[in-house]
């Protein structure tokens, strides 16, 4: 289960979308929150064809900028991936901003397709070899978010750098914007957790961003199978 709102003395806190759009990227809440919990931290999913490198060169060091996809035009986006389409656009990624850390996580967490219950068109690039996206990432030496179903699809070799978020809970998973949901785990955009759920964490709170989590072996290993 991704979140219970349960207070966290250790947080690997991380969120999904951030781009350019000011009603996208919750930087009022961030920098609230760090007025009020100064030790604090965040790993921001960010969708590279949609942020500009001047803003990413803003932000404070405080502020860990990882891979969100390319351009998020659907939940879908990695189905349309092999594995050289993925290494291109890596590369594409790495060259628009010095501020991108080798970490990412699919939009709608499809990076394969089937085990989160959509399968792929036939046609479709990762029909042809399901792994093909977790390969180029892991040859390219990213860590990998995913999720606990899809333990069976990970590739061997995959399986020391990916993060299961389900398995995993010191990460607090939220999104820049509000998710219109009546599932209160889901209602995880930064203006639904300060004023619906109240932050998990408290000014005690020990905060890592992701990289730091994974260089000190805080996560822990998927527990599915």
């Amino acid at each position: 289960m991704i979140n219970d709102w349960s207070y966290r003395p250790v947080a690997i806190v991380e969120a999904d979308d951030f781009c350019d759009r000011y009603d996208r990227n919750g930087l009022n809440y961030l920098f609230w929150w760090k007025s009020k919990y100064p030790n604090f931290k965040i790993t921001l999913f960010t969708i590279p064809d949609r942020t500009s490198p001047a803003l990413l060169k803003s932000l404070p060091d405080w502020i860990e900028i990882a891979v969100h996809g390319f351009n998020h035009e659907s939940n879908f986006e990695c189905y349309g991936w092999d594995r050289e389409k993925t290494a291109a656009l890596m590369d594409r990624v790495g060259r628009l901003s010095p501020r991108y850390q080798k970490i990412f996580k699919a939009p709608g967490w499809t990076i394969t397709p089937g085990y989160n219950g959509y399968p792929a068109n036939n046609e479709a690039p990762i029909s042809k070899d399901p792994t093909a996206v977790y390969k180029a990432l892991t040859d390219l030496g990213y860590l990998i978010f995913d999720r606990h179903y899809n333990l069976p699809a990970r590739p061997e070799e995959s399986r020391f750098l990916t993060v299961c978020v389900d398995c995993n809970p010191k990460i607090v998973h939220m999104h820049t914007w509000n998710m219109e949901t009546g599932d209160k785990a889901g209602r995880n955009g930064f203006g639904q957790v300060e004023e619906e759920q109240g932050v998990p964490w408290d000014i005690n709170t020990e905060f890592h961003t992701v990289s730091e989590a994974f260089e000190l072996g805080l996560f822990d290993s998927c527990k599915n199978g």
